[in-house]
């Protein structure tokens, strides 16, 4: 069989581009191929059931980011410790990944301060943690918010309404992750004639030691300023087992504790700050920079009474509360 040589020269050239593209870097091929690699880097570990993470993914899809088709979602987990943070996302940024995203205001400043260059979209309840303007953040960095700081006041309010007789309130938080919410909800336990005793978390232990020092303070109720560790799994169940036990109503942000056996939460929906935050994702994927792109602040808030655990800890809800809840939990 004869080749001329023409036909050498093409088969030469055919053989060195295969060659050339074996040689190209993965990432580099994946972005040659339209496929876009999202980090997801949480404090803790999932849990049994995952509703944010599948909340986030389907937001991607909708925008046209489909894991497996054009997207790889690269997730890492910290296992509640924020010493890993730093390391876990300076591996994302030199995979690299797009767009990196984590949830949780330390975690946020944790991984702002170690990513520099790659864009970071952050779910955080302080945005002003991060940024001094919400319109124009700057940097790489933008996300949500969940205002859950600002409301910190009214929720203590609407727990003074369902349990007059409140007079010693247990803050319990992690002093790193939002220190602007007890500020002001000290302010508002003055106003409300309440004392504010605080109780820090710092374990990171499926099991919170911090429950049995709090059964001993003789407070009467019970404020959980929800960080990251306290709202992963196990947790929000065992602060409710917890407070049936003690006979202490609970104060909640969000309706996952609520549903858990908490007694009342208030505060923005997950599933619009999960598909505010894959949003975004997908702007900076589309080629939006960060900066470019405004915190988004909630604009769905609930509130969620659990009357099974009311009655459980001899608490009637006023009716007028109960007209005012967005669900009732029977």
């Amino acid at each position: 069989m004869k080749m001329n040589r023409t036909g050498m020269r093409i088969g030469v050239t055919a053989l060195a581009l295969g060659i050339s593209l074996l040689a190209i870097p993965t990432s580099q091929a994946q972005k040659a191929a339209g496929i876009a690699r999202v980090g997801w880097l949480e404090v803790c570990g999932p849990g049994p059931r995952r509703p944010h993470f599948d909340l986030f993914r389907a937001r991607l899809a909708e925008q046209g980011y489909v894991e497996g088709k054009n997207l790889i979602i690269e997730q890492r987990f910290a296992d509640c410790r924020y010493d890993r943070m730093p390391g876990l996302a300076a591996d994302l940024a030199a995979l690299p990944v797009d767009v990196l995203f984590t949830m949780g205001t330390r975690a946020g400043r944790v991984v702002a301060g170690a990513v520099k260059t790659t864009p970071v979209v952050v779910y955080s309840c302080d945005p002003f943690e991060h940024v001094t303007r919400l319109a124009r953040p700057g940097g790489n960095l933008t996300g949500v918010t969940c205002m859950t700081t600002e409301l910190s006041p009214k929720r203590l309010e609407l727990l003074k309404e369902l349990v007059p007789q409140t007079s010693r309130v247990m803050f319990l938080h992690d002093p790193q992750a939002a220190p602007n919410a007890l500020k002001l909800t000290q302010e508002a336990a003055s106003r409300l004639g309440v004392t504010l005793q605080v109780t820090e978390v710092e374990g990171t232990e499926e099991q919170l030691p911090e429950l049995a020092m709090i059964a001993k303070e003789g407070v009467d109720s019970l404020f959980v300023y929800p960080d990251v560790v306290l709202s992963s799994y196990p947790r929000p169940q065992q602060l409710a087992d917890f407070a049936i036990k003690a006979r202490l109503p609970t104060m909640h942000a969000f309706r996952f504790f609520v549903d858990a056996g908490g007694l009342m939460s208030y505060g923005a929906t997950q599933s619009e700050i999960y598909t505010s935050a894959a949003e975004q994702v997908a702007k900076i994927l589309d080629g939006t920079r960060p900066s470019e792109l405004p915190l988004r602040q909630a604009t769905r808030f609930e509130l969620v009474i659990n009357n099974k655990t009311a009655k459980a800890l001899g608490i009637e809800v006023p009716p007028t509360l109960l007209a005012r809840a967005d669900e009732v939990i029977e």
